[in-house]
């Protein structure tokens, strides 16, 4: 069956599409989050009374089709469902597909002659929107516009139209976001706002200005289970509604708790840890990008000589570490666009000796789906930008099991989950810094915190697992959660290179 949406966005130039940040929405993604919308809605809308639902970059109309529908499966008739809807769009090729779609819908629902839905062209950064101010609900899916990539970048008009939106300059923060706070100031209050958002929205430095701007109006987070759209982005979309004292040109007064309502949306577990904290036994650090640049260019296969292989450290990166399990040599590690089989690193050739990555230590890797660390007792394993280094504040080789043991601990992931949960590059992994893994709360019971670490010198990972969140002494069905999170996404699945 042809979906008129889908065959406009792919009929345009994808210079245009990349420049625009058009992507099409698949109508049960806009179906559900036309639902989420509607939540505290129901009650208006059966009542026939004045609901005004609007995008403001509509596109081919998929999201005001999605409203049509729920308006008259929440009571409406369908002639009352369709003067409910506004649609604005820049591009009026687009709404002309959006009028077609509407017009189709209407007769499918025994609607002729003139239809009472409008649609208007207008530039959501700097034209007046339909109903400003008086809007219902507000939902869809906005151009993304990263400030990074040339092709994004606002002009001169959009520049102005987003900091006078924003109530300062916009900076870095995509043009998405921007619209996210003019979809909340465009509602009254009590009125909702969903709309599709980057996933860097909920914890990148760049967004903050967003999250500071509408946190006091945000419900939850919807996160999809998949990649949605060809864009290799990964997405959410805040749930707002517009609370009695709000101005969008002021910052909230908390801290919104966006995080914790990502987590929650991916089905992290709650979770409360005490105890002493990882830095009680250990400092983190991590060497910034100028290190992994010069480190790569000393980088060499090894494997050729066997004095070099003992005595020259071995490269270890992210991809080259499972839980508790170091697999150089039997991975093939990919090293700024260069493939080894076992990395090595010349020191002769770098700068500087940098003489921590030498030392005894445990190596953390970021971006995964369970936190993942390896044990380096003799300090011959050098970490690859951007791995963690847990480097222990007391000489005993044992502590270095204990630390290996703490951070694979089920408790440990489902903490980290939860405190950067919708940072990471994709929805489901995690993104520690190594100042927010030192504040990691470690084991309070000490005897099965050291009978897990010996599960795990032993090889038995599955047993470490339950010895291990038994060791944060968790109740049981909060134990049993943890574990149940935990387990199925500490299995990778088989890759050749890292």
């Amino acid at each position: 069956m042809s979906d008129p949406g889908r065959d406009y966005e792919t009929s345009l130039e994808p210079s245009r599409r990349r420049r625009d940040g058009v992507h099409y929405t698949p109508r049960v993604v806009a179906d559900e989050l036309v639902a989420g919308a509607f939540v505290g809605h129901g009650e208006l809308i059966a009542s026939g009374a004045q609901f005004v639902v609007c995008d403001p970059t509509c596109g081919a109309g998929v999201f005001l089709i999605a409203a049509a529908d729920a308006l008259v499966a929440g009571g409406r008739s369908p002639r009352s469902a369709l003067e409910c809807l506004r649609g604005m769009d820049i591009d009026p090729n687009a709404l002309d597909v959006a009028r077609a779609e509407l017009t189709d819908w209407a007769q499918r629902n025994g609607l002729l002659g003139a239809l009472p839905f409008a649609l208007v062209v207008g530039d959501a950064l700097n034209d007046p929107w339909p109903e400003d101010g008086r809007l219902d609900v507000v939902v869809g899916n906005p151009p993304f516009g990263g400030q990074l990539a040339g092709a994004t970048i606002r002009d001169q008009a959009a520049v102005a139209g987003a900091a006078r939106i924003l109530g300062r300059p916009a900076g870095y923060t995509d043009t998405s976001g921007v619209l996210l706070v003019r979809a909340l100031d465009a509602v009254r209050v009590g009125g909702s706002v969903v709309f599709v958002q980057p996933l860097s929205v909920l914890g990148a430095r760049d967004g903050s200005t967003v999250r500071d701007l509408v946190g006091n109006a945000l419900e939850s987070i919807w996160i999809p289970d998949a990649q949605l759209f060809d864009a290799a982005v990964s997405v959410c979309a805040p749930v707002l509604r517009k609370p009695q004292h709000h101005e969008a040109s002021s910052p909230a007064k908390t801290s919104p708790p966006w995080t914790e309502l990502a987590a929650d949306a991916m089905g992290v577990p709650p979770l409360r840890l005490t105890g002493e904290p990882l830095s009680s036994m250990a400092e983190c650090t991590a060497g910034f990008r100028q290190e992994f640049y010069e480190v790569a260019s000393a980088v060499i296969e090894g494997g050729s000589d066997p004095e070099i292989d003992t005595t020259l450290p071995r490269l270890v990166t992210v991809g080259l570490i499972d839980p508790a399990t170091l697999l150089w040599g039997t991975r093939t590690a990919k090293v700024a666009g260069a493939t080894y089989d076992r990395p090595l690193v010349d020191i002769s050739k770098l700068s500087k000796p940098f003489l921590l990555r030498r030392r005894p230590k445990v190596l953390v890797a970021t971006q995964t789906r369970v936190i993942e660390a390896v044990a380096d007792h003799d300090g011959s394993l050098w970490p690859s930008v951007p791995v963690i280094s847990v480097l222990p504040l007391d000489s005993d080789p044992e502590i270095i099991d204990l630390l290996v043991a703490a951070l694979f601990a089920p408790p440990a992931s489902v903490w980290a989950a939860r405190l950067a949960a919708g940072t990471a590059r994709s929805p489901g992994a995690i993104r520690l810094s190594a100042s927010q893994l030192a504040h990691l709360p470690l084991p309070s019971d000490r005897d099965r915190w050291v009978e897990g670490a010996r599960q795990l010198q032993d090889g038995e990972l599955e047993a470490a697992a339950v010895t291990l969140t038994r060791a944060y002494g968790l109740e049981p069905d909060v134990a049993q959660a943890v574990l149940s999170w935990w387990i199925p996404r500490s299995i990778r699945a088989p890759k050749g290179t890292a």
